[in-house]
């Protein structure tokens, strides 16, 4: 039997062009990705669709580490 249901906005033939702008500048934010992929293509989706789609096309974002020294805390004067 057939799934049912509504078919996903950005289809699996949409990930090489969602995955290109990626590939060309990996820290660009996702609102910058999807204004790329409306204009290249039309559709317009909701961010936690397009973040879906990345995901699924193997687009891992990952938050850069902060480059700060540990200092621990300062002691209690009693």
């Amino acid at each position: 039997m057939a799934k049912t249901g509504r078919p996903p906005r950005v289809m699996p033939e949409h990930y090489p062009i969602v995955v290109s702008p990626v590939r060309a500048s990996p820290l660009s934010s996702q609102a910058g990705l999807m204004e790329l992929f409306l204009a290249e293509t039309g559709i317009s989706c909701h961010s936690a669709t397009f973040a879906a789609a990345l995901k699924l096309a193997g687009v891992v974002r990952i938050k850069p580490k902060l480059k700060r020294e540990f200092e621990p805390p300062a002691r209690r004067k009693e």
